[in-house]
């Protein structure tokens, strides 16, 4: 009989903590969305990318991936701000790939670099690899990254600084039409 015992209390335990850690990734979400909310930043989530295609349907984008812990990212940020009264503003997605605690110092960087005129997300998962499959499997979470999109909702994936030269070349082509 105290086998079956400790076999029960086992079980019982098992599903305590099951129980508990689902209620903190859930606890852990609500903070995280409430966090998004207060800014200028859209939630990322898993169906994201789908409905900015969409939305962008039969028009040209460029989405930057970024973090605010990537120096070449930084160094991106400051050449689109300076080129944002080129026509890119209209054109141009950024996403963080920082989690919702950094949006204090993302929303700082973004007023810094005068960058608030661009559509801005942050990524919203607690498996930041689920949204990274979801933008394009063959990533692996190298940045700066940028998908170059055409009016046939067709894409350019590209890893690296952004240069000004590849910008104006890409804003060239699109503007005119």
């Amino acid at each position: 009989m105290p086998a079956a015992m400790n076999k029960l209390q086992s079980f019982q335990g098992g599903v305590i903590n099951r129980i508990a850690i689902t209620l903190l990734a859930l606890l852990l979400f609500i903070l995280a969305q409430s966090a998004l909310a207060k800014g200028s930043f859209k939630a990322f989530e898993r169906d994201s990318l789908a409905g900015i295609e969409q939305a962008r349907q039969g028009q040209a984008f460029v989405l930057v991936l970024w973090s605010i812990d990537c120096p070449p990212c930084l160094h991106e940020l400051k050449l689109l701000s300076q080129l944002r009264d080129s026509g890119l503003e209209e054109r141009l997605i950024l996403v963080s790939t920082d989690g919702a605690d950094y949006r204090d110092d993302l929303e700082k960087l973004i007023a810094l670099e005068q960058l608030s005129g661009y559509e801005h997300w942050l990524f919203n998962d607690v498996l930041p690899e689920r949204l990274r499959y979801s933008i394009d499997p063959a990533w692996y979470g190298e940045l700066p990254r940028a998908y170059f999109y055409d009016e046939q909702g067709e894409r350019i994936a590209r890893s690296g600084v952004l240069t000004e030269e590849l910008l104006m070349a890409w804003l060239s082509v699109y503007l005119k039409k």
